[in-house]
């Protein structure tokens, strides 16, 4: 039914909506059919249920769908563009293709969210290492955060604020409005580290009910026994004889058991068998579309935050580089391969007015990254009459690269 590629140099937020336009145009979809759900899409494509919801609105505003309360989802019987929220969508993708500053749009639009998490100018020192400096981070509530790194960059460090285990030397680290030092909010956080320890003579079982009664009011047996029952771990059996990789679905197991708020993921999703991580990227993915649960996931590897997360941001030397909409990374920033005639090269510039963060060449063929709206490069340069022009798709880790490159010159 759908074709979602994560390779593509299309977003996701794209692809779904073509898809669900192919689907009606080729009348596989009829005018009054119930839409699947934005939960049971996304767990159907494992893909983030923020992305689902912002492509659904957009369809409504092409008159494509509609909704009774925002609930169920229908394909429409007319063409008649229409509601609130996807109007809003519309405005907001415009504003984004347009290249205006994500945190100017909330602003324009009249409708700027307070942050759910909220780190202000936070500094943490060890001794004479400094681990954070003047460090910012903004998370929504109900999205799902990629906090992407190198080793050492000062990832942990961050998570452990959250979590409630570090107390900041200088600034603010905020969940809900309330310092997240030593839990003085209310939220559950689900927390696994990435060094995970487990006491040498404990089962899955005794764990159970340490952690039942730790969360005795939001602890869900019935997900615990699901889990364990589909990752097939025996509840008996020590857990400091489990392989790396049954720890760490022995830790998400109870992580999430306990149905918190917050579920924060130091590192843990890195290495995981490819089935076991669909596994858990569903759950989590489920969560975020039932219960609105805030989740922020580290990683070293950027590739596994690709298709997951809604925001990402990425941390050097424990400083924020960049922060941004997912999507609004790749609508903006765009690899092309460009072939010109010599006469033409010698007597003009195709590139001049362009926002270009990377040229390059490999023989007769220009290799540029560039900034803005796509239709819009793709006319100036076609201006030219190139004799090839070819879109490439960019890898995440590509895109944080340029992106960072590009920023750090801006502020030159």
């Amino acid at each position: 039914m759908f074709q979602i590629d994560l390779k593509s140099a299309k977003t996701i937020y794209d692809q779904v909506i073509e898809n669900f336009t192919r689907l009606i145009s080729a009348k596989l979809l009829s005018p009054g059919e119930k839409i699947p759900s934005i939960r049971e899409t996304a767990i159907m494509l494992t893909v983030n249920p923020n992305i689902i919801k912002k492509a659904y609105f957009e369809l409504e505003h092409q008159g494509l769908f509609y909704t009774e309360q925002g609930k169920d989802w229908f394909v429409s019987s007319d063409s008649v563009k229409g509601g609130i929220y996807g109007r809003i969508q519309a405005d907001i993708r415009e504003l984004i293709l347009r290249g205006d500053d994500r945190a100017n749009i909330g602003q324009l639009l009249g409708m700027e969210e307070k942050s759910y998490i909220k780190i202000e100018k936070l500094h943490k020192y060890f001794d004479d290492l400094i681990a954070l400096e003047d460090f910012n981070m903004n998370i929504q509530k109900g999205s799902i955060y990629g906090l992407a790194g190198v080793n050492g960059s000062g990832k942990t460090t961050v998570v452990k604020h959250l979590a409630g285990l570090y107390q900041q030397d200088e600034g603010r680290a905020r969940i809900a409005g309330f310092d997240a030092y030593d839990n003085a909010h209310q939220e559950v956080i689900g927390y696994m580290p990435e060094e995970l320890y487990f006491l040498p003579q404990y089962t899955m079982n005794m764990l159970r009910k340490f952690f039942a009664n730790k969360h005795k009011d939001s602890w869900n047996n019935r997900r615990y026994e699901h889990l364990l029952d589909m990752f097939g771990l025996d509840d008996e059996q020590k857990i400091n004889t489990f392989s790396s990789g049954m720890q760490k679905q022995a830790g998400f197991i109870f992580a999430i058991s306990a149905m918190p708020d917050i579920l924060l993921l130091d590192e843990t999703i890195d290495g995981l068998d490819p089935i076991v991580r669909k596994h858990v990227f569903r759950q989590i993915i489920a969560d975020v579309a039932t219960r609105q649960m805030t989740v922020v996931v580290t990683s070293h590897n950027m590739k596994e935050l690709d298709g997951i997360c809604d925001t990402v941001g990425i941390i050097n030397e424990g400083h924020m580089v960049v922060e941004r909409d997912l999507d609004e990374i790749k609508a903006r920033l765009h690899k092309i391969h460009v072939a010109f005639r010599p006469e033409t090269l010698s007597q003009l510039n195709p590139y001049q007015g362009l926002d270009v963060l990377h040229y390059d060449e490999m023989g007769f063929i220009s290799i540029l990254v560039v900034r803005g709206n796509e239709a819009d490069i793709a006319k100036h340069i076609k201006s030219f009459n190139p004799t090839m022009y070819e879109y490439m798709p960019m890898s995440l880790e590509e895109i944080f690269i340029y992106e960072r490159s590009g920023d750090e010159d801006d502020e030159d």
